[in-house]
């Protein structure tokens, strides 16, 4: 290669890469993934995790990824591998066996705090301010109706009958097989019912459910068969009510053939949002907000002084939940791996009472609307009129009490009835206070006296006053910027666009997709570092002629001429010269 060419291909993201990533990767976190006496991985774990974090930083197919590991000199560059050698690669079947390998051992979570926590710490982050939100993720499947859901966990147990075992099969009523599949064994087109129709045809296929579950209850079936049947005993159970009386079916129903059943169809306002959604991926849930899917909790920091803003906490969440049951659970884990911030901004859904409380008994600030506020906001608190000035949080000025006196230390503490406050005095500062009567003052065996307060009603005053205030909105403001990294994640990493299906499928996109925008934001702060760091070449240019032009000058003028009689001008010999 040139060295034109090599200096353009050093310049792109694949040196950083090589230089700064590469080190960070530890092999030793995956050696549970791998047997201790019986043979080694085929390729280095280094190598085949920089490439599976390669794959999701491009949103790239385990195809893509292949061609790039042959073909791209970046690539080249940054995993070390050499072109010329036939047997310095990684296969399409390496990527896909270790990323089952990472769902299986449920290693993808340490890959992403492992390696999140090292950058973190090279790129100096300061996690004290960060903000929360969840976005929504649909897996590779169908939105189905009520209808095409029945059909279709009917499809997947006759199809997995059809292939595992076909006697069982045969057994079934014929006319029951032909509403769903057709005798080539592709899908027929039930579910495409009209709109007039599905009422009925619904009525149709729950009965058609509860058949196939009492045709194969108590029999043995192979494992994709015995997936799919508990499958369709889940529908049974969630979608359909049992009742004391078989349901005839009327004469043009499609099952008038078959013996009555007594099973009904449940009213769609009787379900919630935890009842199967698809029998392809069976751990969708519903959100009567943003409909079938998952949703991603994301964590990510906000202090203006960070160069790098970087997304700390990653989590996969039902989307039947509320937003407000998953604050704390995020609070503990990053308090877990020391990265819990001093203030956490989210929208209305986190702010509830509890969460704002159950932070503060932490040393976190929650800011965020609440929920339902309406009516009169209270005063600020007042020291003098309404007692004591309580420091909630560690940004928060001193605790003072009513008389006016800052205490030397405040702590916040957890009990059954809601947090409270104790609120530590100076050595004798109470001594002769009228005020000391009406105080809940009370003395340790240390001889330290200490207040001990409340915080319920104070900490719920304190902040519908602030949530009324400029300086809220100002505090506020960063939270908006994680919008921003939502769409940053749906359109760069394809999170969008989720190409698998499954929990734990989804789980490792969603954990790989999240750590590769991270690496993809050091990689740009330490490309824009080298860039600023060398001189272009277009001022190299420019400037050498213009420094040697302004060297010949001098030199010139430092040579003096030295004029003798008689001849001509000589000048005298320098050694600067």
């Amino acid at each position: 290669m040139s060295d034109r060419k090599r200096g353009r291909l050093e310049q792109t993201w694949a040196k950083a890469f090589r230089e700064r990533c590469w080190p960070l990767i530890d092999e030793e976190l995956f050696r549970p993934l791998y047997c201790d006496d019986n043979g080694a991985p085929c390729k280095s774990v280094r190598l085949v995790v920089a490439v599976t974090l390669l794959r999701h930083l491009f949103d790239l197919t385990y195809t893509e990824t292949q061609y790039h590991v042959d073909f791209d000199l970046r690539w080249h560059l940054a995993l070390g591998l050499d072109p010329c050698d036939d047997d310095d690669y990684v296969s399409e079947r390496t990527v896909r066996y270790f990323e089952a390998k990472l769902i299986e051992h449920a290693g993808v979570g340490v890959l992403f705090t492992e390696l999140t926590d090292q950058l973190i710490a090279r790129l100096g982050v300061k996690t004290g301010l960060q903000r929360l939100d969840t976005t929504h993720l649909l897996s590779n499947v169908a939105r189905l109706s009520r209808l095409g859901l029945f059909c279709a966990t009917h499809r997947v147990l006759l199809h997995a009958l059809r292939r595992e075992a076909s006697r069982r099969l045969d057994t079934l009523p014929a006319s029951l097989r032909r509403r769903y599949l057709r005798e080539d064994g592709t899908a027929s087109s039930y579910d495409d019912a009209r709109a007039s129709d599905s009422r009925r045809r619904l009525g149709v296929a729950a009965r058609d459910a509860y058949r196939l579950r009492e045709a194969l209850r108590g029999v043995t079936l192979p494992a994709d068969a015995a997936a799919a049947y508990a499958i369709l005993c889940r529908l049974v159970d969630e979608h359909c009510e049992i009742v004391a009386d078989p349901q005839t079916a009327a004469e043009d129903d499609a099952d008038a053939d078959l013996p009555a059943v007594p099973v009904v169809v449940k009213d769609a306002k009787q379900l919630t949002g935890a009842v199967l959604q698809t029998p392809h991926d069976p751990e969708v849930t519903y959100s009567g907000h943003k409909g079938q899917g998952y949703e991603a909790l994301l964590a990510e920091t906000c202090d203006p002084d960070n160069a790098v803003q970087l997304i700390t906490h990653v989590s996969l969440e039902r989307s039947c939940e509320s937003d407000a049951d998953r604050v704390l659970p995020t609070v503990e884990a990053l308090l877990a791996r020391d990265l819990a911030p001093e203030t956490l901004l989210g929208d209305t859904s986190f702010g509830s009472q509890a969460n704002y409380e159950a932070c503060a008994e932490r040393g976190i600030e929650l800011i965020a609307p609440i929920p339902g506020a309406g009516g009169e906001a209270p005063a600020l608190p007042d020291a003098e009129a309404d007692g004591f000035h309580v420091q909630c949080f560690p940004g928060d000025l001193p605790s003072v009490c009513p008389a006016g006196v800052e205490a030397a230390a405040t702590v916040v503490r957890p009990t059954a009835a809601g947090p409270v406050a104790l609120v530590q005095m100076p050595a004798g500062a109470c001594d002769g206070c009228a005020r000391r009567v009406s105080c809940p003052l009370f003395t340790t065996p240390e001889g330290q006296t200490v207040a001990l307060l409340e915080l319920g009603e104070t900490l719920r005053d304190d902040r519908r006053a602030f949530a009324r205030t400029a300086a809220f909105q100002d505090a506020y403001r960063p939270r908006a910027g994680i919008e921003g990294t939502i769409s940053e994640l749906k359109r760069g990493q394809g999170l969008g666009d989720v190409r698998v299906r499954g929990e734990q499928r989804v789980e490792l996109a969603l954990n790989m997709g999240v750590l590769a925008c991270n690496v993809k934001r050091a990689l740009q702060y330490w490309g824009k570092q080298a860039h600023q760091a060398a001189p272009s070449a277009h001022l190299v240019r420019h400037a050498l002629p213009w420094s040697l032009q302004h060297a010949s000058t001098a030199a010139r003028n430092a040579i003096c001429p030295v004029w003798s009689p008689g001849g001509p001008p000589a000048r005298t010999a320098h050694a600067a010269a």
